[in-house]
């Protein structure tokens, strides 16, 4: 006979303990991920800001410092895929904690090496740890998220672009102090970071293998062309992207008359206003889809991008500069994660590609548009962005014409 007490829950059990429990567990490795992103990319953020310093007190050439940031994208570009598939057939989360250590130890030489072929192998070897942490960072960003894909992937972007901009602020105050082998600062964050991730690697080791399993079961299949026209739109914006933080300051300079310190703060306005975008990306692709916020935000970014190089008004062009960083950024992590979704054999090889490969690409192809500044003026070279842009948001239209059901959450 069934009594009361068989049909009520036992006393002081409450069953969403457990699930709630595991939710904040997973939010917390997210935020790690995302600080784990930020101690990498810092690296890459500061070796620009090196420049200045090596060309005045180790008397290199333009030409030669410029070198050291192609060749470590370039050995970046190339090895990030190969780290990506090492992952996929296995988790190694402890290459998260070696990549992020040995950036920061190839940075540090850059500063502290006075050889120029020892400076150009420390500066490959932080482009060798930075293509280490990216594609098993992006992996595990995606299966801690659960089913919020893009919100997982918004607190990991962000951390990048976080990156990028205390990168150059610790490498000035680094050689500020102590002079140029100052930036052996950047031992420190790296040192601290893998520690703690080295930590966390038993935890994370479980989940590359809980996905795996799942990763086996139906409608899982790879489709790689799909993948290859979401690559292209975030090889686009890439372009775009290091293109404003190469020449946006220029131009408020060149064309609207400004003091050097105006244009470099512009650059500020523009990275605060992405990173705020990046962080929202998750949460808007889930309200309006992921789809139409790509096909949307890119039409948006290429008329942003015409006015800002026809305006000659300083309030408007910084207003105009604040809503193209947030354009360009909005779906760029649910972008990513749109991606992965269409490889989920292979996420490790997707992360190394979105995250890494297609940075490089907008680092390489930057140049060529400071070539048509040159050449034809900046403004042109802008309305060139613009036109990446409508090409951006063709290719999103594409990928929604063929795959109407994708989404992420």
């Amino acid at each position: 006979m069934s009594t009361v007490l068989d049909a009520e829950p036992s006393e002081g059990i409450d069953p969403k303990t457990e699930a709630d429990r595991t939710d904040e567990q997973h939010k917390g490795l997210s935020w790690l991920l995302m600080a784990g992103h930020l101690c990498t990319d810092l690296n890459q953020g500061a070796l620009t800001a090196v420049f200045p310093f090596l060309v005045v007190s180790s008397g290199f050439s333009y030409t030669e410092v410029a070198f050291l940031v192609f060749a470590s994208n370039a050995v970046s570009a190339v090895v990030q895929p190969l780290f990506g598939w090492l992952g996929d057939r296995h988790a190694r989360p402890w290459l998260m904690a070696l990549g992020m250590f040995l950036a920061g130890v190839g940075l540090a030489g850059v500063g502290i090496l006075e050889s120029y072929p020892l400076i150009i192998a420390s500066a490959m070897l932080s482009g060798l740890g930075v293509a280490m942490f990216h594609p098993e960072g992006g992996r595990l960003a995606n299966l801690v998220a659960g089913e919020r894909k893009g919100s997982g992937m918004s607190i990991f972007a962000v951390g990048g672009n976080l990156g990028f901009a205390v990168g150059p602020m610790l490498a000035v105050a680094g050689i500020a102090a102590f002079g140029l082998p100052g930036t052996f600062v950047f031992l420190i964050p790296a040192t601290l970071c893998a520690l703690v991730f080295l930590t966390q690697n038993r935890v994370f080791a479980g989940f590359g293998l809980v996905d795996k399993r799942a990763a086996d079961g139906p409608g899982q299949r790879d489709r790689w062309g799909l993948f290859a026209l979401v690559m292209a739109v975030l090889s686009s914006r890439s372009i775009i992207y290091y293109a404003l933080t190469a020449y946006a300051a220029l131009f408020i300079v060149a064309e609207l008359g400004q003091a050097e310190a105006v244009g470099s703060s512009m650059i500020t306005v523009f990275a605060l206003f992405s990173a705020v975008a990046t962080l929202l990306s998750g949460r808007i692709a889930g309200r309006v889809g992921v789809l139409r916020l790509m096909r949307g935000t890119y039409l948006v970014l290429a008329a942003l991008l015409v006015c800002f190089a026809l305006c000659r008004i300083l309030p408007l062009s910084v207003l105009l500069l604040a809503l193209i960083g947030l354009a360009q950024a909005v779906s760029y992590p649910s972008t990513v994660a749109l991606g992965q979704s269409f490889v989920p054999q292979h996420l490790g090889m997707a992360s190394g590609l979105s995250f890494g490969v297609v940075v490089c690409v907008g680092g390489m192809v930057s140049p060529v548009l400071g070539a048509v500044g040159d050449t034809v003026g900046l403004t042109v070279a802008l309305l060139v962005t613009a036109g990446l842009a409508l090409l951006a948001a063709g290719l999103s239209a594409l990928v929604a014409r063929v795959a109407p059901q994708a989404s992420v959450r």
